[in-house]
């Protein structure tokens, strides 16, 4: 919430029951990210906030999201298309499973394929169709290439080279979010900031319910990394990040983060949080018992 009220001070949370109380001839802005709207609270219409700023009914994404409750809808899938002995250059950023970003120059990044020499990266879709070969595993979205466009929806595949045949492939497809909702989700993003949230607090709680209620991991993942690497020692953001990693696809990332997250945990004598590690380390577990069951042992075994 914004400044004006005669008790809450800036950027307090506000829990059900909760009264806003504006001061003469002030008008209160409340940010629900919940729905994605705005209140304006005057004198005049002095309500309780909370309740208008309930969460909608569950959207599809939602409903499809990787969480404890749903590890069916978890990616497990990590091996190439037809032989199960080659691995997938399988793509890390964007950080995305069948959702949207809302840059339209995403950086692309995959792992790394043993005996492979090169790679191609390609990108088909709205007035998009360009390829380009690269000797490493990253690749920033050439300037000299058309954007992406807002609400269209394409496919990064990269191919896997040893010598001059292709060895595994791994495609994506990408949404990029339309306009409209790009400028919802961005005036909500600038009006936590300005009411001066503890950077923690928002990027767990504000930013990432924001951000996950139209399924951007990536948005969410990136506002994580950078409190990681602001050396945070909330457990919470290194939890929240482990999530946001399984549903990315990420297991291995997943799990470091959910292991720092538990030292922190422990560390703080945070219970409550540290129960929130252990049902992710769990579901950890179904996804590479999953993938093990299916591809045989991993480097991965001596974690379970």
């Amino acid at each position: 919430m914004s400044k004006g009220d005669r008790y809450w001070p800036p950027g307090s949370p506000l829990c059900a029951g909760d009264m806003i109380h504006p001061e003469n001839g002030a008008t209160v802005k409340v940010a629900c990210y919940l729905n994605r709207r705005f209140l304006y609270i005057n004198q005049h219409n002095v309500s309780d906030p909370a309740n208008k700023c309930a969460r909608p009914q569950a959207t599809e994404s939602e409903q499809y999201q990787c969480t404890n409750l749903k590890p069916q809808n978890c990616p497990t899938d990590f091996k190439g298309p037809g032989d199960d002995t080659v691995p997938k250059p399988r793509l890390i950023s964007p950080y995305i499973s069948d959702g949207s970003i809302l840059t339209t120059q995403p950086l692309i990044s995959w792992r790394a394929v043993s005996g492979a020499t090169s790679y191609t990266v390609k990108i088909e879709g709205n007035d998009v169709n360009w390829q380009i070969k690269v000797n490493n595993t990253v690749l920033p979205y050439p300037k000299d290439q058309p954007q992406l466009k807002f609400g269209s929806t394409y496919r990064i595949t990269v191919f896997a080279y040893q010598g001059n045949s292709i060895i595994s492939y791994a495609p994506l497809l990408i949404s990029v979010l339309p306009k409209k909702e790009q400028l919802e989700i961005a005036s909500l993003v600038k009006q936590i900031n300005e009411f001066k949230v503890p950077l923690d607090e928002a990027a767990v709680r504000d930013l990432d319910t924001i951000f996950m209620s139209k399924n951007l991991v990536n948005e969410s993942i990136e506002t994580l990394k950078a409190r990681v690497a602001a050396r945070s020692q909330n457990p919470e953001v290194y939890r929240v990040l482990a999530d946001r990693y399984l549903e990315a696809g990420l297991p291995d990332e997943a799990f470091d983060k959910y292991t720092t997250a538990e030292r922190l945990a422990k560390s703080n004598g945070n219970s409550k949080e540290l129960s929130k590690v252990q049902d992710g380390l769990k579901l950890w577990e179904f996804i590479t018992n999953y993938q093990r069951a299916r591809t045989g042992p991993s480097s991965n075994d001596e974690r379970i």
